[in-house]
């Protein structure tokens, strides 16, 4: 059939409605804010975002815990929290942090305390207003992120822990299975910063000290193996210092010390 410019005219009208068509399609339903959400709104797909739960910190339900101290014209707020059934998650860890109810304040142990509830949780120290540290405890052990600041809010220093250690910390073990740890080399920063711990096969403690870029210092102390005191060392407290160190006392292996440093140069003098 001989198409006529009627038909013709029909078909364009038809294509360029069809187009307009199209084209309203798409936008409607790329662009239009209010017809998405309302069909979000009839079908139930808005997303809600979970409430966080309170007090729950490592999936443990905790307790609110908060002292003030009060200096002068200032006042020291201490906020945190503990759990009451406490555990020990490191058996090598130097530093446990608790609650003390009878001090009420907050103190380190080296075990478990039974008068007194181990910190687990967020923790803010304040002075008046202004916040000079804040971290983060598990199970009484310092854990991820530590920062202090001064008055100012000048941030002073940042800490990175991973049970109790300083993340980047070396560790040695005695045993392939990495079970028995011999020594913890602390390093921050790239270099040997802070204390130092060296065990037994036992477990018992075999040496402590602290580093301060790279270099000892302070009083070292070696023990044996049943937990006594063996040997101190003194360091500089200047790491740069170039003086010697020297033994200031030492024992023996029951107990009974066999040096003193201040009581023999008394007699040699």
């Amino acid at each position: 059939m001989k198409k006529t410019p009627l038909t013709f005219f029909l078909i364009m009208i038809a294509s360029i409605s069809y187009s307009q068509d199209i084209f309203r399609l798409n936008a409607d339903t790329i662009s239009s804010r209010d017809l998405l959400f309302q069909e979000a709104e009839d079908t139930l797909m808005i997303t809600r975002k979970k409430k966080k739960k309170k007090n729950i910190f490592f999936g443990i339900k905790t307790k609110k815990g908060f002292i003030r101290t009060i200096s002068g014209r200032n006042n020291i707020y201490e906020n945190f929290f503990y759990i009451k059934d406490p555990e020990l998650k490191n058996v090598y860890a130097q530093e446990l942090y608790f609650y003390d109810k009878k001090k009420k304040k907050i103190v380190k142990s080296r075990k478990i305390l039974e008068d007194a509830l181990m910190l687990h949780g967020t923790y803010t120290k304040r002075f008046n207003d202004q916040v000079i540290e804040s971290g983060t405890f598990y199970y009484g052990l310092k854990q991820n992120r530590w920062i202090r600041l001064n008055r100012s809010d000048i941030l002073q220093d940042k800490e990175i822990y991973y049970l109790g250690w300083f993340d980047e910390s070396i560790r040695y073990f005695w045993d392939t299975e990495k079970l028995k740890l011999k020594e913890v080399l602390p390093i921050k920063y790239g270099e040997k910063n802070g204390n130092y711990y060296a065990f037994h096969l036992n477990g018992e403690i075999a040496a402590r000290g602290k580093f301060l870029h790279d270099k000892r210092i302070g009083v070292w102390t070696e023990f044996y193996n049943t937990g006594k005191k063996k040997r101190e060392i003194n360091y500089n407290e200047d790491p740069f210092n170039t003086n010697k160190q020297f033994i200031v006392r030492e024992w023996n292996n029951n107990g009974k010390l066999i040096y003193d440093r201040t009581l023999f140069l008394k007699r040699n003098n």
